[in-house]
């Protein structure tokens, strides 16, 4: 029996990135102390970009699918940007066979692809919190305090 807190999926900080290579079958435990561990270790490095690298899983299953799609969820909860590089032919036609909810997802063919990606999704977060889009102003401003409009 494997103890829980091992961790067999090794983690790396690179480029700000927390990254997960992923070279083992994906079973539901695996999957959740990838989770926890994932979570615990952009909490305390501060990086603010994850790349799951699954280039050396041949078989992702509905299942499996989703339980990454809630490891993606936690960490963009955390205010992470999330890629899943290196998906194989077989395992996207799979997953579009299944009907697994891929909206959203950042996905590319290999780790290099990944860092320009979240590179690319870091500029444009970036841009959008310097430049806010404009709101039209609320009821009740521009001139019109104190007159009741209906």
């Amino acid at each position: 029996m494997t103890q829980f807190n091992q961790q067999p999926i090794p983690l790396q900080i690179s480029q700000n990135c927390v990254v997960a290579s992923i070279q083992l079958d994906l079973t539901p435990e695996l999957l959740q102390q990838l989770g926890q561990d994932l979570l615990e270790t952009l909490h305390s490095s501060g990086a603010n970009g994850v790349i799951l690298d699954v280039s050396g899983v041949n078989i992702i299953d509905f299942t499996d699918f989703t339980a990454l799609r809630k490891i993606i969820n936690m960490v963009e909860i955390m205010g992470a940007k999330t890629i899943i590089s290196g998906l194989k032919p077989g395992v996207i036609s799979a997953l579009v066979d299944l009907d697994a909810d891929i909206d959203g997802i950042n996905a590319v063919l290999n780790l290099d692809d990944a860092f320009v990606l979240i590179d690319t999704l870091r500029l444009q977060s970036s841009a959008r919190r310097q430049n806010p889009p404009l709101t039209p102003p609320r009821r009740g401003t521009g001139g019109s305090e104190g007159r009741k409009l209906f």
